[in-house]
C-alpha cells in the first residue's frame, strides 16, 4: 500500500465530474477511497446538481474537494474548470457511474515511476450493466498499441478508456485539455493531441469498470461524426510528417465517415424502423 504524502501536494488528482447521478454516486467514490495507493486528491465538480448528490460528496473526508459551478455547462468545460483546481501531478478521471479496481492507481503509478519518457497511460476496461454484471471488456480480442499510437490512433478509433486514463499534468499544460468546441469528441481529440507529442503505455489487464445504462446511451450520431470529420481534417492538414500512404488511408477514411454521415440523415429523415435504423 502506498500511503498518502502528509508534507507536499497529493501525487494524483482525480476529477470527478457530476450531474445528478446520487444512484452511482457512492460507489464511484467508495473505488476510490479502497485504492492501494492512497497519495490523491478528488476535485469533485458538481455540474449544478438537483438530487443529493452534493450530500453525498459531502460526507466524506477533505481528500474530497467540493466545487459547484454556477451553471450547468458541456461535460468537457465542466472537466476543465475541475482541472483548474488541482494540486496533483497527474490526473485521473472517473465519472460518477464508473467505477475502479482496487489496484488502478498502484499499478499506473508504477509505470511512470520506470519510465521517464511515457505520459499517459491506460489500461483494460470491464464493461458492466447497471446490476454490476460484467458484458465486455474494452480489449478482450486485441491489445492496443503503445508508445508512439498517434497514427494508429488517428486511423482506427478512439480506443483509449477516459476512465482508464492517468495523464501526466504538465502534458495538458502544454497540448491543452478539453476543447470546449467538441460536445461528443472531446476525449479523442485531446488524447491525438497528447499522442502525437508524447508516447503512450497500456496496463493489460481491467483497472476500471464502465457503466452501461440508460440516461448514458444516448446521443445523436451525426453530432459526433461531424466532430470526427472536425477533427481528421485538421490533423489531416497539420500532421504533415505522416507517411504517404497513411495520408491516403486518412482520406479514405474522412470519405467513408462523410457516407456515414449522410446515410444517417437518409435514415432519420425516412424514420426507418429500428430494426434498419441500428445499422446505421
Amino acid at each position: 500500500m502506498v500511503l498518502p504524502n502528509t508534507i507536499d501536494s497529493p501525487t494524483i488528482s482525480i476529477i470527478m465530474n457530476c450531474f445528478n447521478c446520487s444512484k452511482y454516486l457512492k460507489e464511484a467514490i467508495d473505488s476510490v477511497y479502497a485504492q492501494t495507493y492512497e497519495d490523491w486528491e478528488i476535485i469533485f465538480w458538481d455540474n449544478v446538481s438537483t438530487d443529493n448528490s452534493a450530500e453525498i460528496a459531502n460526507s466524506y473526508d477533505n481528500k474530497l474537494r467540493y466545487f459547484c459551478g454556477n451553471k450547468n455547462v458541456p461535460l468537457g468545460y465542466a472537466r476543465n474548470l475541475a482541472i483548474e483546481k488541482i494540486q496533483g501531478k497527474y490526473i485521473a478521471f472517473l465519472d460518477c457511474d464508473d467505477m475502479w479496481l482496487p489496484t488502478k492507481l498502484e499499478k499506473q503509478m508504477a509505470i511512470f515511476e520506470s519510465t521517464s519518457n511515457v505520459k499517459l497511460v491506460f489500461s483494460d476496461c470491464n464493461i458492466v450493466d447497471s446490476q454490476h454484471n460484467i458484458i465486455n471488456r474494452s480489449f478482450a480480442v486485441q491489445t492496443p498499441a503503445r508508445g508512439n499510437v498517434f497514427e494508429k490512433l488517428l486511423m482506427s478509433y478512439n480506443f483509449i478508456p477516459l476512465v482508464t486514463a492517468m495523464i501526466e499534468k504538465d502534458v495538458l499544460d502544454d497540448v491543452g485539455c478539453f476543447d470546449n468546441t467538441y460536445r461528443i469528441a472531446e476525449e479523442y481529440d485531446m488524447f491525438l493531441r497528447i499522442a502525437y507529442k508524447y508516447p503512450i503505455d497500456f496496463v493489460d489487464e481491467p483497472l476500471a469498470e464502465y457503466r452501461v445504462h440508460d440516461s448514458n446511451c444516448s446521443h445523436r450520431q451525426d453530432i459526433g461524426i461531424k466532430e470526427e470529420l472536425m477533427i481528421m481534417d485538421h490533423w489531416k492538414n497539420t500532421a504533415t510528417h505522416i507517411e504517404k500512404k497513411i495520408s491516403i488511408q486518412l482520406k479514405k477514411k474522412i470519405l467513408k465517415r462523410k457516407a456515414a454521415l449522410y446515410v444517417y440523415y437518409i435514415v432519420s429523415k425516412l424514420k426507418l424502423p429500428k430494426r434498419f435504423s441500428k445499422y446505421y
